[in-house]
């Protein structure tokens, strides 16, 4: 090496050597998009409802039938309230506005609805003026609105009252720091501080003897004295006494639970993973009987004499690419037997009566069920030109809620099904 060159590195070494260990600060910047809460007082929030004047159906989700009234859930708004004793033109009554409202049920004149976190409880003796009786605080833990996004959620503070909506935002933050090292050809990438960040998320007897139904989407369910609860991997049961409900027995359930069905002194429960059945034998604490696996996928369930009928959706969030309606024979509720299977598009929820199966499925889809085991493969109508989530079939008149409204239809005679009525959604 020439001298000239070796002068030359020697300075440098030299230089390097006697660098100190740092340099001046570096700010880094990171700029990413978050949900922020918009929080409403416990005060507010749990302020006494009175019902309102009937309201348009926008986005209607959940429905329960009791005498000649359905209710009707407006999703995350609270419940039209639709006099129902002449089905070719039902007539909406009343509208509950309630916040965070998924799920609803009856028993004895009491209208039973989640709010968020509360249980809240209407009397319903005269349907179109429904009463606020009676409150259960903060019963159902963390309940969040939908975000209607993929971005995380930031800085939820649960003193603060109810999370009611979202405000997104994007966060940039600047972040100083010292490197140790010589800075010379260094880099270094800032990460923000996410620490705050959370994972963003039928049939009833009452006292009175009178029956409400759901539909097989519903996570709530009366019977007796008690009311059931399903959301995650919990259920919950609630001791009902005129105008309270107390909660009583929690429980884990060992697979996700998405809807609850009673029928016969058992509870049906649809998760993504099978069917659970649980006994009523002492109602305060239900007894755990048996579970039938099947693939991954959205799961309601009906039942009706030794069968009960299960869709299982796939794609989106539930599950694998394929969906299925199953028939599972429970004469012995301890050891479920999947009996038939067979293949669907995009089945929602489902009810069964006498020989009828109805399957919202790419509509709706109306099956011969005489005989259980082949009922998917004996179509006798399908209605296309509808969206269906749900139905209640009951006395011959068959209930349909969909994202375009209510359909409902007269199958006393099966040979010639028939649209009675309706209320459709007004589209923009």
């Amino acid at each position: 090496m020439s001298k000239k060159k070796l002068s030359f590195a020697t300075t440098l070494l030299g230089v390097l050597l006697f660098l100190p260990y740092g340099c001046d600060q570096i700010t880094s910047t990171l700029s990413y998009t978050v949900n922020e809460p918009v929080y409403m007082s416990f005060h507010e929030f749990r302020a006494t409802k009175a019902a309102k004047p009937a309201q348009k159906m926008v986005n209607p989700g959940k429905i329960c039938l009791y005498g000649d009234y359905l209710f009707i859930n407006e999703i995350q708004k609270g419940i039209h309230v639709i006099d129902n004793s002449n089905p070719a033109s039902p007539k909406p009554v009343a509208f509950i506005e309630l916040l965070g409202n998924i799920d609803i049920t009856v028993g004895d004149n009491i209208l039973y609805a989640d709010s968020f976190i509360d249980l809240v409880l209407f009397d319903i003796t005269n349907p179109a003026q429904p009463k606020e009786v009676g409150r259960a605080e903060g019963v159902f833990a963390n309940v969040l609105p939908a975000t209607g996004n993929d971005y995380p959620i930031r800085n939820l503070d649960w003193t603060k009252g109810v999370v009611v909506g979202w405000e997104v935002k994007t966060i940039v933050e600047k972040e100083e720091f010292v490197p140790y090292y010589p800075c010379w050809g260094c880099f270094y990438l800032a990460s923000a501080d996410k620490s705050s960040w959370a994972n963003s998320g039928r049939q009833s007897t009452a006292g009175s003897g009178l029956t409400s139904v759901t539909g097989s989407m519903s996570r709530f369910a009366v019977y007796d004295e008690y009311l059931y609860v399903v959301s995650n991997n919990r259920l919950q049961v609630f001791y009902l006494f005129g105008h309270t409900a107390v909660k009583g027995h929690e429980q884990y359930i060992s697979w996700n639970v998405e809807t609850i069905f009673p029928y016969d002194q058992k509870l049906f429960l649809g998760t993504t993973n099978g069917m659970i059945i649980y006994g009523l034998t002492e109602p305060a604490m239900p007894n755990y009987l048996s579970a039938i696996a099947h693939v991954v996928g959205c799961d309601p369930v009906v039942v009706q004499g030794n069968y009960a009928y299960v869709t299982i959706r796939g794609g989106n969030a539930c599950g694998q690419n394929f969906s299925l309606l199953e028939v599972i024979d429970i004469s012995n509720p301890s050891a479920p037997v999947l009996k038939a299977s067979f293949d669907m598009k995009e089945p929602y929820g489902l009810g069964i009566d006498g020989d009828v199966l109805f399957v919202c499925d790419q509509g709706l889809k109306v099956f011969d069920a005489t005989n259980p085991i082949l009922s998917g493969a004996r179509l006798i109508k399908q209605f296309s030109s509808i969206h269906g989530f749900d139905v209640i079939p009951y006395n011959g008149v068959l209930m349909l809620i969909g994202n375009d409204g209510l359909y409902q239809y007269d199958y006393s005679d099966i040979t010639n099904i028939r649209e009675l009525g309706a209320i459709k959604i007004e589209k923009n």
